[in-house]
């Protein structure tokens, strides 16, 4: 009987840990039931907004805000439709897109002069972005790539914001920064990479599909260090199921970054060493998670007055399809082979969004929920200056609200 009584507890202390991650796993893919069209909650606490440039600019995963001359800088890659090393669509024939662009949104101006393209000098490879980081001191522009050839990188450029010219200066590789995503500046020779899956797509499929939906803590956040030779000192700093967005608070010594695929967002406290044998790399303290997101958090940044914005994906079973579907909705040539049942799908395949903001005084606060523009990814805001914009991984255009 005592035997029977000890295989019993042990079994349960066994079971426990794994009930507990089956639960976790239960409470993401909840949204799916929550988040439904006729049933999600709808958010829009701003006076007015507005859908702009819907002819264009596209697929504007990320966004940056630059306070002090209000311009807004964008990453778009209407090439994500038929490549996208995250999500793992890759639709076969089409061959290689033209290389994604930057942009400066010059948002207190007409919108007939306010958007410019930003020209790209000496950069003599495919440009596939993700997200990106300006050191605006410095000059210092750090763009992450995911070309077809040659794997992930970093492309550094020198941005004069005077010109609306980025310069190639060079490209970083590592073998630690293997799936870059997001990057976090703390000045031009330091930073923050989030490398958001252990095992790609495109090499092994079914490990990536168990590590997106399983969630085990596989993928890494590096910290980046240039040298003063040039030459790259990277350390894994933290380990996470699907690191994606990342941002530092403006005392630099604090870094957010989200968990995708856990509905999370740690908050750690970077400690630096001291002494002659001190490294390089500050060691990440966990000081704070916000929990229970009702979407699945995507690119994070940081206010003037320190709140965090992070927008996301509440509803993972229509952002597929509409991800899915872009590479034929936004290709006239391709929509018109398809015939009328192809141009009623594109009618009917929506995507929603979520826009919050965070504080540790104040909780969580909804800025836009909804499924008049979708697939949000990015969300910036200047309340100085009543204006604050949403960027979607597929969407066309860009949402931006005014108070």
């Amino acid at each position: 009987m005592a035997s029977i009584s000890f295989r019993y507890i042990l079994l349960l202390i066994l079971l426990a840990p794994l009930s507990v991650h089956l639960a976790d796993r239960v409470r993401v893919l909840s949204l799916a039931y929550y988040n439904a069209p006729g049933r999600m909650p709808q958010h829009a606490n701003f006076s007015s907004y507005d859908v702009k440039f819907r002819h264009e600019i596209r697929s504007c995963e990320d966004v940056l805000l630059l306070e002090s001359r209000r311009v807004a800088l964008l990453a778009c890659d209407a090439g994500r439709e038929t490549w996208n090393t995250v999500m793992g669509f890759f639709p076969a024939g089409l061959g290689v897109d033209a290389n994604a662009e930057l942009y400066a949104y010059h948002y207190d101006e007409p919108d007939a002069n306010a958007l410019k393209r930003i020209d790209i000098v000496g950069l003599d490879s495919e440009l596939r972005t993700i997200g990106f980081d300006f050191d605006e001191a410095s000059g210092t522009l750090l763009v992450t790539n995911h070309p077809h050839q040659g794997g992930p990188s970093i492309e550094q450029f020198r941005l004069d914001l005077d010109t609306l010219t980025a310069t190639h200066v060079r490209t970083i590789s590592h073998p630690l920064i293997n799936i870059p995503n997001s990057i976090a500046m703390r000045g031009p020779t330091q930073f923050f990479v989030t490398n958001n899956h252990r095992f790609t797509p495109a090499r092994n499929r079914l490990l990536w599909f168990l590590e997106t939906y399983l969630a085990p803590p596989l993928a890494t956040v590096v910290h980046v260090s240039v040298l003063p030779s040039g030459e790259l000192d990277v350390a894994v700093v933290a380990h996470q199921a699907y690191p994606n967005g990342a941002a530092l608070f403006s005392n630099k010594s604090t870094v957010a970054v989200s968990s995708t695929n856990q509905r999370l967002v740690y908050i750690y406290a970077l400690e630096e060493e001291t002494g002659s044998s001190a490294s390089v790399h500050p060691k990440l303290r966990l000081q704070n998670t916000i929990r229970d997101l009702p979407f699945l958090p995507d690119n994070l940044a940081v206010t003037e007055d320190d709140a965090l914005l992070m927008a996301g994906h509440p509803h993972l079973p229509s952002l597929e399809p509409f991800c899915q579907s872009r590479y034929i909705c936004n290709r006239p040539e391709i929509l018109a082979q398809r015939g009328d049942e192809a141009a009623k799908m594109c009618q009917e395949t929506r995507a929603a969004s979520w826009a919050s903001e965070w504080t540790a005084d104040g909780g969580l606060r909804h800025i836009y929920a909804g499924w008049d523009y979708g697939t949000s990814a990015s969300v910036v805001r200047r309340r100085e200056h009543g204006v604050g914009i949403v960027a979607g991984l597929y969407e066309k255009g860009i949402l931006v609200w005014r108070d």
